[in-house]
């Protein structure tokens, strides 16, 4: 009899088998699902991320273009300003303002210094001086942030008249060229005079070659040129500079050199600091009806007038002297036209907001010492000790209408009303040559009208651990005088820029006492101070920021 057969184990045969692969296929099949859904979790969470920093940078640009707006308005009401004290002045002039003519309705864009009272004029006690320039004790001055919800745009406006003109170096008469350009390798030279990151001499001078190599660049001619405004028939070898970030193409210029830099709270100026081609946008040819009314204007002012003959540093307001083939002869400025002039200012330095290397490349040090130009920025850094006395005595208090907000106390500095007033340095006063101090002066202003808009919005992620979202833009803005309630017209309307700007700190040896600042604010005015990136303290390392100041 057959032994009867075994009974199958469990799990096996057809039946078992499928079952393992169903569940070898589910575990596959979840495992995908998983990958599935995790790669939509991070793709939407990226998305929306995305998204949201879209939005975020989107919002910070309109505060830029609001607040670029608001900047605008601040400048034209400078300029109201400046103008209603040409008109407090100008009633002591009596009928000395008739033989000025255009000049003294020109104002303030023909580089006249209107509304000068006479010794005793009406108008001597009730202008005040500091209106009728631009220096440090004008509101548009100092950086300042402006708080929006999440984000803070903060605003600096730069003046670019503080600035050496590039163009200078192209002049039509050589020997101001030339000039110009012993200008530029000094003031390469002073840039970083005394740090780790000077700059010698010889390589100034490759700079400076490397520039006027490029900028006729022979090497271009077989490629067809774009046709420009700015190009003249009679020198076809020059390409002006359209963009100062055109340096970086140099070999010798990098980054670094370029923008600013910060070392152990020193702020280092790059070239985009003491550079401009704003403030000329064309050599002045030396008109003589011009030379004249400026020759006017400055014996109002009792200053020394501007030469009317052709030569050296500084006939016109564009420095390049009188033109030989149209001296300052009434017939044979009849023979042919006048030749157009620039507008405004011109390449002068503002000597109330120039930086130390620019002043110190004006002139060698043999001609003018280095303790010349130290005595004027220590000058301009002083404390008006009669403005603070005033505002004592007028009562006025630097808390805030709103209550007990302290915003700290702003000393009032001393500043040049005109270049007239670089007498009030004994250094300068005692210089032994009136003529260089006379070529010096003409090299000056106090007044500025080419303006750079500074702006930055900052977001912050963890203030705490100081992680933030910054985005930087500029507009460059000319200002004009037109007789009425003035015009801004942008040269560069707006731009984003990545590179590091700061306001320059004059004296910097000097220690200065943080500490004394902060205790004077309250806790809005400190972080306002403190995260603002056009300041020194943004920058400070945090071991020496907290000395000052901590967070909320």
């Amino acid at each position: 009899m057959p032994a009867p057969a075994a009974a199958p184990e469990p799990g096996s045969g057809p039946a078992g088998h499928e079952r393992g692969v169903a569940l070898v296929l589910a575990l596959i099949f979840s495992i995908l699902l998983y990958i599935l859904v995790a790669e939509l979790v991070v793709a939407g969470r990226m998305v929306r991320a995305t998204g949201e920093n879209d939005a975020l940078l989107a919002r910070m640009r309109s505060q830029m273009i609001y607040r670029l707006a608001a900047a605008d308005e601040q400048l034209l009401s400078d300029l109201a300003g400046q103008a209603a004290a040409a008109d407090s002045g100008g009633a002591g002039l009596g009928g000395l303002g008739g033989a000025l003519g255009g000049a003294a309705s020109a104002g303030k864009g023909a580089g006249a210094a209107p509304g000068a009272a006479a010794p005793g004029g009406e108008g001597e006690a009730e202008a005040d001086p500091a209106a009728d320039c631009d220096s440090s004790r004008d509101s548009w001055f100092h950086p300042v942030g402006h708080a929006d919800d999440d984000l803070t745009t903060y605003v600096w406006i730069e003046d670019e008249n503080r600035k050496f003109n590039l163009l200078a170096l192209w002049s039509p008469e050589p020997e101001f060229a030339e000039f110009s350009r012993d200008r530029l390798v000094r003031l390469i030279d002073a840039l970083r005079e005394d740090s780790e990151f000077d700059i010698p001499i010889s390589d100034a001078e490759r700079i400076v070659q490397e520039l006027m190599d490029w900028v006729r660049r022979p090497d271009m001619e077989a490629i067809p040129r774009p046709l420009l405004k700015s190009d003249e028939e009679k020198r076809r070898d020059v390409t002006a500079i359209l963009h100062l970030d055109e340096l970086l193409m140099l070999p010798s210029v990098k980054e670094d050199l370029f923008f600013d830099k910060v070392l152990d709270g020193k702020v280092y100026l790059g070239l985009e600091s003491v550079l401009t081609i704003w403030t000329s946008l064309k050599v002045d040819p030396g008109d003589p009806q011009k030379v004249e009314r400026q020759r006017a204007a400055a014996v109002a002012r009792g200053e020394t007038p501007p030469p009317t003959a052709p030569g050296g540093e500084g006939g016109g307001a564009g420095g390049g002297g009188a033109n030989p083939a149209n001296p300052a002869n009434p017939a044979n400025a009849a023979d042919e036209a006048a030749p157009s002039q620039p507008d405004g200012l011109g390449i002068r330095i503002n000597v109330n907001t120039a930086p130390r290397a620019v002043l110190r490349a004006l002139f060698p040090a043999d001609k003018i010492p280095d303790r010349v130009i130290d005595a004027i920025v220590r000058y301009r850094n002083q404390e008006d000790e009669e403005a603070a006395a005033a505002a004592a005595e007028a009562g006025k208090t630097e808390l805030s209408d709103f209550g007990d907000l302290r915003l700290g106390s702003e000393k009032k500095l001393k500043f040049f009303a005109t270049v007239a007033d670089l007498e009030q340095v004994e250094e300068f006063a005692n210089l032994p040559d009136p003529q260089l101090k006379a070529d010096f002066l003409r090299a000056l202003t106090t007044k500025s009208e080419v303006f750079s808009i500074h702006l930055a919005t900052l977001h912050k992620r963890n203030e705490e651990n100081r992680v933030y979202l910054l985005r930087r833009a500029r507009s460059i803005v000319l200002r004009v005088d037109d007789g009425a309630s003035g015009k801004i017209v942008p040269l560069v309307p707006f731009e984003e820029r990545t590179g590091l700007r700061l306001q320059p700190v004059d004296l910097q040896d000097d220690v200065l006492d943080l500490t004394a600042l902060y205790l004077d604010m309250d806790r809005f005015a400190q972080e306002e101070r403190a995260w603002n990136p056009f300041l020194i303290d943004f920058y400070l390392p945090k071991h020496r920021r907290d000395d000052f100041y901590s967070p909320r």
